[in-house]
């Protein structure tokens, strides 16, 4: 016997259209905040513009929220974000508070020790007690990024606050 799925609106469905607005505000946008680069790349004697890839994203995006919502239709689940406990919200709004804190650290201390400050912090909050273990991940892991992001991908982020003064040139800069 032929069970009949019932199509019917719900949250699938508007997470779905949701990630479909996101992608066309995304596809409308990017050619407009991407800056022309510093280096361009061409591979062979294709010379790729820099859009290329955040456009394939965006356009992924924009394919896939299409599907989830032809396929959201059919699913048939209870939104589990209605029994949510008080932990799960607590845990939601502390992670977004630190999050927010976040900013002005980065900002005001550098990329590095922000970061640190946030690793450690949230993964002290979340049950972490080997607090030597945390203390080298949020060290080293930051170091990495910056190191990272400003010499391999030039990408500038927040310096350390000692790489202000003008004389200091052995820090990752």
């Amino acid at each position: 016997m032929d069970q009949v799925v019932e199509k019917k609106f719900n949250f699938n469905s508007i997470a779905a259209i949701v990630f479909i607005v996101l992608a066309v505000i995304l596809l409308v946008a990017i050619p407009s905040q991407i800056d022309k680069p510093l280096i361009q790349l061409s591979f062979g004697q294709f010379n790729l513009p820099p859009e290329l890839f955040p456009q394939i994203v965006a356009a992924c995006m924009l394919v896939l929220g299409a599907w989830f919502l032809y396929k959201s239709f059919a699913l048939s689940e209870i939104n589990e974000l209605k029994n949510l406990n008080k932990e799960a919200i607590v845990n939601v709004l502390t992670t977004l508070v630190m999050m927010a804190i976040y900013v002005p650290l980065m900002v005001n201390l550098g990329f590095v020790v922000g970061s640190a400050i946030m690793i450690f912090a949230m993964s002290t909050y979340f049950g972490n007690r080997n607090y030597i273990v945390a203390v080298l991940i949020s060290i080293f892991l930051p170091m990495l990024i910056f190191v990272t992001f400003r010499r391999l991908l030039l990408v500038e982020l927040p310096p350390f606050p000692i790489d202000i003064y003008p004389l200091t040139n052995w820090s990752l800069i």
